[in-house]
């Protein structure tokens, strides 16, 4: 349970804090008056509502003050924390600072102490209870600011955890394609801008939300089993590329391709796609992986039973073949496929000599025959080696 707020050390003579009652409807008066003059986030008219709710907890915490000060303990129920965690939290709805508040509590302090002292002076009080009456009306002042601080930075916490919660549900309707208009209801509830386009990222691993943030404040979320798949947002900027691979480091992420926010969707298949070849060890793995670089393997392989058919029959000749054989000739082939016969280019890439190439390529014509020179089955051959 917390503490209440209140000068629990000070008890003033009935004369007095009758006197100091008198004082209260003109010192809150004033409070107000200099609290509008100093603090500029209260400095509009105290009227309707926003007035109303100024002018009460001024009245209040004055009030409450005085009641502790001049009764005996549990003479008078205390108010609690509660007024002035909520205070706090108000503030955050209105937009406003916590050092807003917390200036205009030091300003009634200053006033109400200036206030208070005169009116002791005149009712008798000594120094000592001078002292004692001083050091109470700070040490309220402290204890008001730090419940409204508690109630500020609850009231953070909680949008703060609601926003999220909205992000986290644009980023689901994103990605399962939802209509446009309710992905643009869903945006304006999460008070998310949506930038021009948003680039799907599957990143494994923990601290997938880290990279987010760092990207741009505007990053979408969707957890995965083994990690998140990331919105990034304006990836096909100058220079983003770089800067993303910087952001990347080297993790064994896949980079999908940028699509307008609303079609994100739309890039996900694919997505998925590079990513399940990665898994399969049919593309490269442990470091980042984009598939714009990759789209001719993903044509490749978007029909895996095709594509194990079609290599079973282009590379029959070679089942009879040792596995050494092998190892040497469908690398050669694959060579001299892509350089298009070019034995001196075959030669350079192999790293053997071009006398070497032209042995093998013979070979090759005795397993293939007339296949080296017909361009549809070059084609396939070129495919089932990709």
């Amino acid at each position: 349970m917390e503490p209440e707020i209140g000068p629990r050390a000070l008890r003033l003579p009935p004369s007095v804090a009758e006197a100091l009652r008198r004082e209260l409807p003109p010192l809150a008066e004033e409070i107000l008056a200099v609290i509008a003059v100093e603090v500029p986030a209260y400095a509009r008219p105290l009227e309707g509502k926003f007035g109303a709710g100024v002018n009460r907890g001024v009245q209040i915490a004055l009030s409450h003050f005085l009641e502790l000060a001049e009764g005996e303990p549990g003479a008078s129920p205390a108010l609690g924390r509660e007024l002035y965690v909520d205070l706090g939290r108000a503030e955050v709805r209105a937009g406003r600072p916590l050092d807003a508040l917390l200036t205009a509590y030091r300003v009634g302090a200053r006033v109400s102490w200036g206030r208070l002292a005169e009116v002791g002076l005149r009712s008798g009080l000594d120094g000592p209870a001078l002292v004692a009456l001083a050091a109470a009306v700070f040490a309220y002042i402290d204890e008001l600011s730090a419940a409204s601080a508690q109630g500020f930075a609850a009231e953070q916490s909680a949008l703060a955890g609601d926003r999220d919660r909205r992000l986290r549900s644009l980023a689901l309707l994103l990605v399962g394609g939802a209509p446009a208009a309710q992905l643009d209801a869903a945006a304006d509830s999460a008070g998310w801008a949506p930038p021009a386009t948003l680039t799907p990222v599957l990143v494994p691993g923990p601290g997938a939300l880290d990279l987010a943030g760092r990207w741009d404040d505007r990053s979408l979320v969707v957890d995965e089993e083994d990690g998140a798949l990331l919105l990034l947002p304006d990836v096909d900027g100058p220079g983003r590329h770089a800067r993303l691979d910087r952001l990347l480091g080297g993790r064994a992420a896949v980079v999908g391709l940028p699509a307008p926010w609303a079609g994100v969707s739309l890039a996900v298949p694919l997505l998925r796609r590079a990513a399940a070849l990665v898994a399969a060890g049919e593309l490269p793995s442990g470091r980042p992986v984009s598939v714009e670089d990759e789209l001719g393997r993903l044509v490749v392989h978007a029909d895996p039973a095709a594509l194990a058919e079609l290599r079973h029959r282009r590379l029959a000749p070679f089942a009879d073949l040792t596995e050494r054989g092998r190892e040497r000739l469908l690398p050669t082939l694959a060579s001299w496929l892509r350089h298009q016969g070019d034995r001196q280019a075959v030669a350079l890439e192999l790293a053997v000599h071009p006398q070497t190439v032209r042995y093998r390529v013979g070979l090759l014509r005795d397993l293939l025959g007339d296949a080296l020179d017909d361009p549809q089955h070059r084609f396939e051959l070129a495919l089932v080696l990709a």
